[in-house]
Formats: C-alpha cells, sequence, structure tokens
C-alpha cells in the first residue's frame, strides 16, 4: 500500500512522457487533423493520444530492444578485448621474463669471459717472462759454448801451427 502512490505517479508521468512522444516523434498530417477536427467538434489533441500509444510504446520497446542488442554488443567487445588484452600483458611478461632470464645468462657469459680473459692475460704474460728467461740463458748459454768453441778452434791452430812448424812446413 505504500508503494502504490509513487507507482502511480510514475505511471502517469510514463503515459505523459509518452503522449508528449507521439506528438513530437509522429509526422503530423495538417489536413486529416482540421478535417476531423471540424467534423467530430472535438480537440485536434484528444483523437491523436489514445490512438497514437500503442504505435509509440511499440517504437519506443524496438528502440530499448536495439539499445539492449547494442549494449550487449559492446558488453561482448568489451570482455573480448578485455580477454584479448589480458593474454597480450601475459604474452609480454612471459616475453619479458624470458628477455630477463637471456639478459641474466649474457651477464654470466660476459663476466665468465672477463675471467677468462684476465686468466689468458696473466698467462700471457708469465709465458712471455719465462720464454724471455729461457732465451736469455739459451742465448747466455749460446755465447758460452761459442766462447768455448772459438778457444778451441784456436787453440787447434795453434797446435796445427805448432805440428807444421816441427814438420818444416
Amino acid at each position: 500500500m505504500k508503494l502504490l502512490g509513487p507507482l502511480l505517479a510514475g505511471a502517469l508521468t510514463l503515459l505523459i512522457i509518452i503522449v508528449i512522444g507521439a506528438f513530437v516523434f509522429l509526422p503530423v498530417d495538417t489536413d486529416a487533423e482540421s478535417s476531423e477536427a471540424v467534423a467530430v467538434g472535438t480537440p485536434p489533441l484528444a483523437l491523436p493520444a489514445v490512438p497514437a500509444a500503442p504505435p509509440i510504446e511499440a517504437e519506443l520497446a524496438r528502440r530499448e530492444e536495439t539499445y539492449q542488442a547494442q549494449m550487449s554488443q559492446l558488453d561482448q567487445t568489451l570482455q573480448d578485448r578485455h580477454a584479448t588484452y589480458q593474454s597480450q600483458i601475459q604474452q609480454i611478461g612471459e616475453q619479458l621474463a624470458v628477455a630477463q632470464n637471456q639478459l641474466n645468462q649474457l651477464q654470466a657469459q660476459a663476466e665468465t669471459l672477463t675471467q677468462q680473459a684476465a686468466q689468458l692475460e696473466a698467462t700471457r704474460a708469465e709465458r712471455i717472462s719465462l720464454y724471455q728467461t729461457q732465451l736469455e740463458q739459451t742465448s747466455q748459454q749460446y755465447q758460452a759454448r761459442y766462447a768455448e768453441i772459438q778457444q778451441a778452434i784456436s787453440q787447434a791452430q795453434a797446435r796445427l801451427a805448432e805440428a807444421n812448424a816441427q814438420l818444416g812446413r
């Protein structure tokens, strides 16, 4: 019972809006209305309001269906795009994780290669030093051996000259 007053007020307001909408949206045939008004003797507003309500309601129902269909279509499109975006976000996240893993691997490889390069450089320097030392030792041995051989040759030549002198040659 408490809702009866607002319900009746809402229904009356809706009926007034429908009647006003009928006059605003329906095409007006001025010649037919004036001939009916003269023949019947009633105001021109009273006759179209009663028969015009069902077509207006039908038009409003059709529009509401169209709007509902459009809203459903928009809602479906929104859900599809949301699903697409979520899928793309997930794919990008996976790609980012793969790229991050690759970056970490490359950084580890770069660090390993840097350490290996430092070790190789240290080994190279050590070997150069070793080879230089060996070269100096070999050079000294060569010089000593050369001197010994030169001395032996000198001694042999001196003996040969002595032997030739004794032989009279």
